[in-house]
């Protein structure tokens, strides 16, 4: 019971430190991509590491806005 719960602990901690999901969509060809929703960050180096993967993130959202996709709630 207790490696259960130590476990759960520990997706759940995980689960909170992965960066915020993006979706874009260009609204000629209807093409969809996705960015963020990583932990990869997070796990190499903590607090460091999810800022860095949070800014490569944004990257590829501002990337992609460049070439005409656009934020899809």
């Amino acid at each position: 019971m207790k490696k259960i719960i130590a476990m759960t602990a520990v997706c759940l901690l995980l689960a909170g430190c992965t960066t915020p999901h993006y979706t874009l969509k260009h609204p000629k060809t209807g093409q969809i991509e996705t960015c963020g929703g990583d932990a990869t960050g997070s796990l190499a180096g903590g607090v460091v590491g999810y800022h860095i993967q949070k800014s490569n993130d944004q990257k590829c959202v501002d990337t992609l806005k460049d070439q005409g996709f656009e934020e899809v709630e």
